[in-house]
């Protein structure tokens, strides 16, 4: 099921859809979202698409946080964040947010709609089942089934070059959607940021961006222990230095760290973690390129803890499909 699908199924009717973005509206708040902890997260990956939802447990109330991502092999991605609530067998979603990031390399930077967030009024309501671990989410038509992201990570190692660029997919997972959820990402609206601004993760941590001057558009992305998915946690700084025609390259490094869950049941076990370097202060290869905004030449170095590094070209994540090496219910 295509992205179109999946907002089509939740989304019968939107009503009163307002955006909110990409300059927040007077006395809106920049990011909405509040930390949930460590949360179930659910996956379910296809050539076409990934999608990951994550609930909240309600401990108590009647209805709890949801998220529903879904990011197109074109890396176009869509979040969906409400309420749900359930009984044995049903659950009942209502989204309230929409954020959505589509792919627009192909055109000028000034071109570009960037990261949005609008209000909708959505729902579904979907029969639900849990069997040796797939979740089953069953309506007209079906979500499908998924598994626990940590379970699907579980003993994901890169022992080649093709695993290699398929661990940098599931790494990509968290980048791509932290960036969808930061109003204007990726279009001129970025500039806003000359103010530096947080942005909570999903489930813990926070990304701070800045933007160095109006005549000096870099940006540096800060990840602080952010997470969106359960199992998956990023630390470091991406740095883009690029001219007013959005040319130029990125450096810095962003450290990654996956949990396995315990074959006991206890807590979750370190499984693998290492960090994606982006280049050199100064440009030089094997730095990621920027021409016109959009990633041209070079590329990233994937360094695994107690293993080997490999280089991984920029036109790995042009291909967002994992499951080549995440295992997953496939519809």
């Amino acid at each position: 099921m295509g992205t179109r699908a999946l907002l089509l199924l939740l989304v019968p009717v939107a009503l009163g859809v307002a955006c909110l973005g990409p300059y927040q509206i007077l006395g809106q708040e920049l990011d909405p979202t509040v930390n949930l902890g460590d949360q179930p997260t659910w996956i379910q990956a296809t050539p076409e698409q990934t999608t990951l939802i994550v609930f909240a447990r309600p401990d108590g109330g009647i209805s709890a946080p949801f998220t529903i991502t879904t990011i197109n092999r074109d890396q176009d991605c869509v979040i969906l964040a409400g309420t749900y609530s359930a009984t044995t067998n049903q659950i009942i979603l209502t989204a309230g947010l929409q954020y959505s990031l589509n792919y627009e390399y192909n055109l000028p930077v000034t071109s570009r709609t960037g990261a949005q967030r609008v209000n909708v009024d959505a729902g579904g309501t979907y029969t639900v089942s849990l069997d040796a671990g797939v979740l089953t989410l069953t309506g007209t038509p079906a979500l499908g089934s998924f598994i626990s992201f940590p379970q699907a990570i579980a003993g994901l190692w890169a022992n080649n070059q093709s695993e290699a660029e398929c661990v940098f997919r599931v790494f990509q997972l968290t980048v791509i959607s932290s960036e969808t959820r930061i109003l204007g990402f990726n279009g001129p609206a970025i500039i806003q940021y000359t103010s530096p601004a947080n942005f909570q993760g999903t489930l813990d941590g926070l990304l701070n961006i800045s933007v160095d001057s109006l005549f000096n558009p870099d940006v540096a992305l800060n990840y602080q222990n952010y997470s969106d998915f359960s199992g998956f946690v990023l630390s470091g700084t991406q740095y883009t230095v690029t001219d007013l025609s959005g040319n130029g390259y990125l450096y810095k490094s962003i450290y990654f760290q996956m949990t396995e869950p315990s074959t006991d049941g206890g807590a979750p076990q370190p499984g693998i973690s290492g960090q994606v370097s982006y280049g050199n202060s100064d440009g030089s290869p094997p730095s990621l390129i920027i021409q016109g905004g959009t990633p041209s030449g070079g590329g990233y170095e994937l360094t695994l803890d107690g293993g080997p590094s490999y280089f991984v070209s920029y036109t790995v994540p042009e291909t967002m499909d994992v499951t080549a090496c995440v295992s997953t219910p496939q519809q």
